[in-house]
């Protein structure tokens, strides 16, 4: 399977800050043909105070944080299919860092984590895109940097729409995600987009990554059947936008409780066996071609695994 969103890359960042591998030593075995053969790795950026927490400073370079942590991808996972991906855009200066991180490979961007920001808000702000973050997503578009919509609030997410839409009918093409976003009205959750959201993502050609992660899945605090639940939001999704763009993601968040001490939630399946778990699970409502579809194809068919860096060096 593609695992649609893993924050891979902040973990193995944060590995490096501690000299302590042994998670993602143990972590990395996951990887296989029979299990997760891909994914897009994701560096994320939240609040200072919060990254003040995890790296013990309020100062910290982007390019250095992104470039480490490709080079340590490069080392574990030499021939892996990676997309690389910021999620949170508030510490990337300008269009010019933007430019310099797809030089170092960056392939799709989340313009916002929760917070708002200087390009846009999440779901803690209450004002959407700004000219800056519309001049920000217009450089990714022209670049060939897929856009992810999952974290913003509504009006950020309803401009980006629009300005996708402009956008294409420029002639452009604009690769399209909400890489680890559930339905709504299954799971009330803030972060999770509702009917009309979802229907405006597929009227963009955009993809939708069902994330198996407990706390946008079920809105009780009974986890009891989850799976059962993480299937209602497949198939609703799918009922939304057919079969051609929904994707599955993890935003396995094991790591937290090893690095950090700390636990935000039940992850839906067991990483070690995610695809054995999922397919058998899919396979009570989709056939056989569905599953590739969902597991495989239609990421495949959405964003490019086999990107070059810089001077044509291959990941």
């Amino acid at each position: 399977m593609i695992d649609l969103h893993h924050d891979l890359l902040s973990i193995m960042y944060y590995c490096y800050k501690k000299n302590d591998y042994s998670f993602l030593d143990k972590w990395i075995k996951n990887f296989h043909d029979g299990n997760v053969s891909g994914l897009i790795a994701n560096l994320y950026y939240m609040s200072l105070d919060e990254m003040e927490r995890e790296l013990g400073s309020r100062n910290f370079d982007v390019i250095e944080m992104f470039q480490r942590s490709i080079e340590m991808f490069q080392k574990y996972l030499p021939n892996e299919k990676v997309v690389f991906s910021i999620e949170g855009c508030d510490y990337i200066n300008d269009i010019s860092e933007l430019e310099r991180l797809y030089d170092l490979g960056l392939r799709n961007i989340l313009l916002v984590w929760n917070c708002p920001n200087k390009y846009g808000s999440g779901n803690r702000g209450d004002y959407g895109l700004t000219d800056l973050g519309k001049e920000f997503l217009i450089k990714a578009i022209d670049l060939g940097i897929s856009l992810d919509l999952s974290h913003m609030n509504k009006k950020t997410f309803y401009d980006t729409i629009d300005l996708i839409r402009e956008q294409q009918s420029l002639g452009k093409e604009v690769k399209v995600i909400a890489s680890h976003s559930n339905c709504y009205e299954i799971c009330h959750h803030e972060r999770n987009l509702d009917d009309d959201q979802i229907k405006a993502l597929g009227s963009v050609g955009g993809l939708l990554g069902i994330v198996a992660y407990s706390v946008f899945t079920r809105d009780s605090d009974n986890h009891e059947n989850l799976k059962d639940a993480y299937l209602e939001h497949i198939t609703r999704a799918v009922s939304l936008l057919g079969i051609d763009h929904v994707c599955v993601s993890s935003d396995d968040m094991e790591f937290y409780k090893a690095l950090f001490d700390e636990n935000f939630g039940d992850m839906i399946f067991d990483y070690s066996s995610i695809k054995k778990e999922m397919t058998n699970l899919l396979k009570k409502r989709f056939t056989d071609l569905e599953i590739d579809k969902l597991l495989y194809q239609n990421i495949f068919n959405k964003l490019d695994f086999n990107i070059s860096i810089g001077k044509g060096e291959k990941v």
